[in-house]
């Protein structure tokens, strides 16, 4: 049987919810038009709304629903965090459950503080990164020689990006020290004689922070139709690209100097 809501307090109450379910995906890497119709479908699951509209942005979501003749309108500010499949997902499933059966708005309001609040194992994360590093230094054209540093160099650049994080920096000088540590720590490596090409080492590294899924959902957003919020993406995925760019150019100038 179809969802029914009681009250006003009930339809914004929805509303929220929604857009806390839109704004924990697009704060987690998903497309904007995922987030504008899994709130739309959450909120069409109520047989007494009508008129739905959602639009979402890189930085906020709006909403407005009509109910028993009266317009109302919301949104809710987003904060970009890192990309997160697993959370996407859940919050899918979350969605798609929400929609099929009769959760209550504080239920459903739990399971999406769970999600939001869950922590991923940083160990994970910092092993992830030292296996893919060193295959993206063998897929650009090194040898052996270059895995063992690029690995090391890809596990310890995803602490210090762990560390950094803390101090609530702008995305630009979190890629800018990220990319000028790498590009030192090849040149020490290659000095030492542990590794053998320095440039193929950093982009084996500097792979952990291209903007990959950014450039994919901008691209998608713009074939969609949701222009405004591709070229946004799109244009924060430039300033990370430059940001690591300027990070790499400087470590190779200072080492220039130094060594």
């Amino acid at each position: 049987m179809a969802k029914v809501i009681n009250d006003l307090r009930e339809a914004q109450d929805l509303m929220n919810l929604s857009l806390y379910a839109g704004a924990l995906l697009i704060q987690n890497g998903a497309e904007s038009y995922r987030a504008e119709d899994t709130v739309e479908r959450m909120c069409r699951s109520v047989s007494n709304i009508s008129r739905v509209s959602a639009y979402a942005l890189p930085s906020a979501i709006f909403l407005t629903i009509e109910y028993d003749g009266e317009t109302i309108s919301n949104f809710r500010k987003i904060t970009i965090s890192d990309t997160n499949m697993n959370k996407i997902d859940k919050v899918n499933s979350f969605s798609r459950h929400f929609v099929a059966k009769d959760f209550s708005i504080i239920e459903s309001y739990d399971i999406l503080n769970e999600i939001d609040n869950e922590d991923e194992n940083p160990i994970n994360l910092h092993i992830g990164a030292g296996i893919a590093a060193p295959f993206f230094t063998i897929l650009f054209g090194g040898n052996f020689r270059d895995f063992l540093p690029s690995m090391i160099i890809g596990f310890l650049i995803s602490i210090i990006l762990s560390q950094i994080s803390k101090y609530k920096l702008s995305f630009f000088m979190n890629n800018i020290i990220a990319a000028f540590i790498i590009s030192v720590l090849a040149i020490i490596s290659v000095k030492l004689n542990i590794g053998e090409n320095t440039d193929l080492i950093i982009i084996g590294d500097i792979m952990l922070l291209v903007p990959g899924v950014a450039i994919t959902n901008s691209v998608r957003d713009i074939m969609s139709g949701e222009f405004i919020t591709g070229a946004i993406t799109m244009i924060k995925a430039f300033f990370i690209a430059l940001a690591i760019a300027f990070g790499v150019g400087l470590g190779l100038k200072i080492m220039g100097y130094l060594l």
